[in-house]
C-alpha cells in the first residue's frame, strides 16, 4: 500500500425529531460539497483501488456526490465499523482490507470525526490539524512511508490537502 486517501462526509442536516443520526441526509450545501470534492480529486488524478465507507446514510451520499463530481472509483466496501469509529477501529477495517487486496497501492476511507482526524494525526504526526481538524468534505492525501511498518505512528506524509 502506498496512499491513504481520508475523505470526511460532507455537510449533513440535522437530525429531524426521531431520526437516528445513521440515517442523517446531506444538506444542498453538502451535496455541492462532495461533488466538488469528487471534481478536485479526479483533477488531481487521485485513484484508489479499495473505497472503504460508512454505510450511514451522509457517507453513502457524499460518495455518491464524489463519483457524480467525476471521481472514478470502484465498488465501495460499506464497513459497519466505520461508523462511530475509533482509531484503534480505522486502522483494523485498513489493515484488513489491506490483507484482503495485497496489490492494492491506495485505499480511500469514507468516514467521520472524530476518528478521521485521529488517524491524519496518528499517521502524519501533523499536530497542527488538531486545530484546523478535518471539516465536512475535508479530502486528505497519505504518502505511506514503504519502509516503516504499515499504519505506524508517523508513516506517512500528507500530500495533498483539501477543506472545502
Amino acid at each position: 500500500m502506498q496512499q491513504l486517501i481520508l475523505i470526511r462526509h460532507a455537510h449533513a442536516l440535522n437530525a429531524a425529531v426521531g431520526q437516528a443520526d445513521f440515517d442523517r441526509e446531506l444538506s444542498t450545501h453538502g451535496r455541492n460539497e462532495a461533488q466538488s470534492a469528487g471534481q478536485w480529486l479526479q483533477q488531481q488524478a487521485w485513484q484508489a483501488d479499495i473505497v472503504l465507507t460508512s454505510p450511514a446514510r451522509r457517507t453513502r451520499q457524499t460518495l455518491d456526490g464524489l463519483q457524480a463530481g467525476g471521481w472514478s472509483l470502484p465498488a465501495a466496501h460499506f464497513e459497519p465499523c466505520l461508523y462511530e469509529a475509533t482509531l484503534g477501529m480505522l486502522l483494523a477495517a485498513i489493515e484488513d482490507a489491506v490483507q484482503a487486496r495485497p496489490d492494492a497501492r491506495s485505499l480511500a476511507v469514507i468516514a467521520h470525526n472524530p476518528g478521521l482526524e485521529y488517524l491524519l494525526v496518528h499517521l502524519s504526526d501533523a499536530e497542527h490539524l488538531r486545530w484546523q481538524g478535518m471539516p465536512t468534505a475535508a479530502a486528505a492525501i497519505l504518502r505511506l512511508n514503504e519502509n516503516m511498518p504499515l499504519l505506524a505512528p508517523g508513516s506517512a506524509a500528507i500530500t495533498g490537502f483539501r477543506v472545502p
